[in-house]
């Protein structure tokens, strides 16, 4: 065989392996699985009862931007490039998977609740930034001291929530973490962290 052909054979299966490397950053997870359905009002919301909401992410992927999951207990699209809003992607982020978790409405004047399927591709207007101002009529700013489970932590760049307190003073946090961790819990610091203030979703039946 030539020199000219055995190259010609290296680029082409060059080419093949980064289509096919390519390929699995888009997994298609939102377009194959994902809607845009309208959410269920709901009036009477405990912090069990979001809890409960929370585990059913938990396991599951992380999407920049992203907003939808199902309840494998695995992330469908691992090794997405990070901060890439079109990977398309199984997952929330943080803000989003908050923003889900404590049933918010897309209307930042509208404090009430609203129930939101896994399959909703849904964020939310709010960042962590945002969330960590207390924006928004159902946020508020309150002491770390007082964080309570279902309230948050938030940083410019990240927020977690509380789903148990620590005796030792640390908390296990339920959170979107990264592409590369995907959604759990972890015994966090954020209450001892000075660059995290402590963020509350008003209204809860108990």
């Amino acid at each position: 065989m030539s020199r000219s052909a055995v190259l010609g054979i290296f680029c082409l299966a060059f080419t093949l392996a980064a289509a096919g490397t390519a390929g699995a950053y888009h997994t298609r997870f939102v377009a194959d699985n994902c809607n845009y359905a309208a959410p269920t009002p709901t009036s009477y919301i405990t912090r069990d009862g979001s809890i409960s909401v929370a585990l059913r992410a938990r396991y599951e992927g992380y999407q920049w931007a992203g907003g939808c999951w199902n309840h494998n207990d695995r992330d469908d699209s691992p090794g997405d490039p990070t901060e890439n809003p079109g990977t398309g992607g199984e997952g929330g982020d943080c803000s989003g998977f908050t923003f889900k978790v404590w049933r918010e409405s897309e209307n930042e004047g509208n404090a009430g609740f609203y129930q939101w399927g896994m399959f909703r591709n849904v964020h939310g207007p709010y960042d962590t930034q945002r969330f960590k101002r207390g924006d928004g009529a159902p946020n508020i700013t309150l002491s770390k001291a007082s964080a309570i489970k279902m309230d948050a932590f938030s940083s410019e760049n990240h927020i977690g929530m509380i789903y148990a307190k620590n005796a030792d003073g640390t908390d296990q946090i339920i959170e979107a973490k990264g592409e590369a961790y995907g959604t759990n819990i972890w015994t966090r610091t954020y209450r001892g962290d000075s660059s995290y203030a402590g963020v509350r979703r008003t209204g809860w039946s108990s």
